[in-house]
């Protein structure tokens, strides 16, 4: 779907929401959810170009490609949404997240390193480094786990 069939999408689903539950929702309230909704396009979208730039990925052992794709996923999504000012989720947040999927359930990151890291990425776009060069280095370090295969 088009992003102007989303803009023409959402009134008419919010309309039949209000059809079929029989409630209005205040404008306020839509409004809200639907910074929910651009963080998880934001989020999608980050899957993609990540898939794109690292194509290497699809090679790696599961849990290690669990991490690096929903971490540096996490990263690229962060940061686009701090530079358009939208909503982020906390570092908190975003590490219960991760542990939520069951190859990272034992991951063990503290708030103050996983903050480091997303701080680390910043800092390497800034400089002109790229996704590509950031998850290449990291793969091999903190978004390392012990006994997996990181590239093929």
């Amino acid at each position: 779907m088009s992003i102007s069939g989303i803009e023409n999408i959402l009134p008419v689903a919010i309309k039949k929401l209000e059809e079929i539950s029989g409630v209005k929702v205040s404008r306020k309230r839509i409004d809200e959810t639907t910074k929910h909704v651009l963080h998880i396009a934001i989020h999608e979208l980050a899957h993609t170009y990540l898939e794109k730039t690292l194509p290497w990925l699809n090679d790696v052992e599961e849990t290690q490609h669990t991490l690096i794709d929903e971490v540096l996923t996490r990263l690229l999504e962060r940061k686009v949404s701090k530079e358009l000012d939208l909503y982020v989720e906390s570092f908190e947040e975003q590490l219960r997240e991760l542990k939520m999927y069951s190859p990272l359930s034992g991951l063990s990151w503290s708030v103050k390193f996983y903050g480091r890291l997303y701080r680390d990425f910043e800092k390497h776009i800034a400089s002109g480094g790229s996704l590509l060069s950031f998850g290449e280095l990291e793969s091999t370090r903190r978004l390392r786990i012990l006994g997996t295969r990181t590239k093929p």
